[in-house]
This record gives structure tokens, C-alpha cells and sequence, in this order.
């Protein structure tokens, strides 16, 4: 049973039994359900999504054979993220067993390659060479585990001073990326310098690293869609999942300049969200895609 159900509101009380009856309801059901048709060679693959929330909810992906037998091939949780960008580098993979793929594109802002889970597997089939094509992604998290901390303190000279340099960043990993070989030097060496000044500000002045490092973006754990997230919260909303009645804190959390859409269920988030706090927790990460990259 996946343990992000608790993510989007299956927390409290919710068994083995609870989870088969809701899945097998929405996998024989056609009604109020999204359908999405891929014909194959041999069968037919449907994703059927219902959703607890706007945005949030429960796919089943079914495989339909020739003689119309319905075999469930996997189950997830999703947070849709409708805000989508365009990407012009991206690449899937599908998974060892199953209708499952892993995505991944560059993102120059988080200086990562970002691997993330496709939510909505149809797609793929649209796209010809899925090693490097152009896509739109929106992407969003599950988070089962999280905290709101407090924002580092800085003044208007300071904030202005940390802009400059991410832009300053920015602007030198797109021309190392470009094949610009000073540039790449110049991001090594501001690399090493904040890596030394971190260093000395934890272990010689014994300072907390979270009143040192606003942001970070991290790979977590053997899943490469794992990444332990901490960032500012530039905004939130709580909501409820219409069948259990669990409360949902829908996170918008700004890492680096880009904006992370996360949903945790309220009691696995440690503390009251606020704008300008901040959220540390680990996080699921999944992608909505739309290959019509020029719509």
C-alpha cells in the first residue's frame, strides 16, 4: 500500500481493507472518473483518476486487454500543478516493471538534474524519442514529513545582496552550460568559497546550518524522485479531502527562485504554516506533462 495516501488525506483509520474497497470502486467505475485512452498493439491503457480535492487524488492505471478483462497495473496519490513551464531538455525512462515512468530535465536555477514521477504515463506515448525532447511539466511533491522553522533574519541590503548572487549564479551556469569554460571555473570557485565559509560558520563558530543556508534542494534516500526540500513559504492553503474529512496544507515553497507546489496532511506537518517561514521536509516528487510543447 503506498504510504503517501496519507499525503492527501488517508491518514486516520485507513486499513489494507480501506484501500482495496477504494481502489477496485474507482477501477470499475466510469462515472465522475477521468478517463485516458493509449491504444497499444495489445491492449489499452486508461488511466482513471478521482479526486479528493481540487487537484488531488487517487489514479488507478488499468490495462484493458482484446477480450475486455480489466487488470490493475499500479496506484498512486497525485497533487496536480496546472501552472506548467516549458522545458526544452527533458528525458523518460520507464520503470524495470509496469506501466511507470521517471522523468527528468535540467533545471538551472536548482543547479540539479530533477527527476520526478509522471503522473499522467499517456503522454509518454505521445512523445517520439523520450531521451531528449521539448515538454511542458508542471510539477508538485507529496510530502509525508515536514516542519515549518523560522526565516533567517535579514535586512533590505542583505536581501538585495542574496539576489544579486543567485542571478550572478544563474547567469554563469547557463554559460558554463553553454560550453563557457571560465564561466564554469568562476561557479567551482564560488562553489568551494561557500562551502568553506558554511564550514567554518558551523564547526568552528558552532553556528545552527539553518541559520546559515535559506534554501537547498537534495537528492534523499535510493528513489531519485526523493528530495529533502527546504525553502520559504510564499504561500499556503489548507483544505479538507471530501470522503475522510483530514485537513491538507497545499504548500507553495520558493527553493532558489523556483516554486515548489507540495501537499502534506496537516498532522504530518510540524507547526502552523505562515508566509516567509519556512518548510523542511522530504518530499515526492511527481510531474503532470503536456508534449504540445508550442501550445
Amino acid at each position: 500500500m503506498n504510504r503517501y495516501f496519507r499525503a492527501i488525506g488517508f491518514l486516520d483509520n485507513f486499513s489494507r481493507e480501506d484501500y482495496e474497497r477504494i481502489v477496485e470502486s474507482i477501477t470499475y467505475r466510469s462515472e465522475n472518473l477521468e478517463e485516458i485512452e493509449k491504444n497499444h498493439p495489445k491492449y489499452i491503457l486508461m488511466d482513471k483518476c478521482l479526486e479528493y480535492s481540487k487537484d488531488i487524488g487517487i489514479c488507478v492505471r488499468v490495462i484493458k486487454d482484446s477480450k475486455g478483462n480489466i487488470y490493475r497495473e499500479s496506484v498512486f496519490p497525485y497533487y496536480k500543478n496546472t501552472n506548467m513551464t516549458k522545458e526544452d531538455n527533458c528525458s523518460f525512462e520507464k520503470k524495470i516493471s509496469g506501466e511507470e515512468f521517471i522523468g527528468v530535465y535540467e533545471d538551472i536555477n536548482l543547479s540539479e538534474n530533477v527527476y520526478f514521477f509522471v503522473q499522467n504515463a499517456d503522454e509518454i506515448y505521445k512523445i517520439r524519442n523520450i531521451k531528449d525532447t521539448k515538454c511542458k511539466i508542471g510539477i508538485s511533491g507529496l510530502s509525508i514529513a515536514g516542519n515549518v522553522i523560522l526565516p533567517i533574519k535579514k535586512n533590505d541590503t542583505e536581501i538585495e545582496d542574496t539576489r544579486n548572487f543567485h542571478k550572478k549564479r544563474v547567469n554563469l551556469l547557463s554559460k558554463a552550460y553553454d560550453g563557457d569554460q571560465g564561466a564554469f571555473a568562476a561557479v567551482r570557485h564560488e562553489d568551494i568559497l561557500t562551502n568553506v565559509t558554511v564550514s567554518e560558520q558551523i564547526f568552528v563558530e558552532a553556528m545552527d546550518i539553518y541559520t546559515i543556508v535559506d534554501s537547498s534542494f537534495i537528492p534523499c534516500g535510493a528513489e531519485c524522485d526523493l528530495y529533502s526540500v527546504l525553502g520559504d513559504i510564499a504561500d499556503y492553503k489548507r483544505v479538507e479531502n471530501s470522503v475522510t474529512k483530514e485537513g491538507i496544507y497545499l504548500l507553495d515553497v520558493l527553493v532558489k527562485g523556483v516554486t515548489i507546489k507540495i501537499c502534506i496532511n496537516e498532522k504530518d506537518l510540524f507547526g502552523e504554516p505562515q508566509k516567509g517561514y519556512r518548510f523542511k521536509g522530504t518530499v515526492w516528487l511527481q510531474g503532470f506533462i503536456n508534449s504540445d510543447y508550442d501550445s
